[in-house]
């Protein structure tokens, strides 16, 4: 694999988006989607990176295409520029 600038929380997010995350992350994610702002501050105590990744992924519009060329880069074979 290449030595590409991606962290563990925006690997697993793209997992996630491939529908490749598993039962538990899947549903941690699906979660910090559908909290409110006091709730997402919280759940960022025990999840701080991948909080920040969800976040990132609503806010900034650039982030995501980003995300998913870099994990290209690491993963090749992958589907993920399909998701965009």
């Amino acid at each position: 694999m290449k030595d590409v600038n991606i962290t563990e929380a925006e690997e697993l997010f793209c997992h996630y988006k491939l529908g490749m995350a598993g039962h538990g992350f899947t549903a941690l994610i699906n979660a910090i989607f559908a909290l409110d702002t006091n709730n997402r501050r919280l759940i960022a105590k025990g999840f701080p990176e991948l909080v920040e990744v969800v976040n990132k992924y609503q806010l900034e519009n650039s982030y995501w295409p980003d995300l998913a060329k870099r994990y290209k880069e690491k993963n090749p074979y992958s589907e993920i520029l399909n998701l965009l």
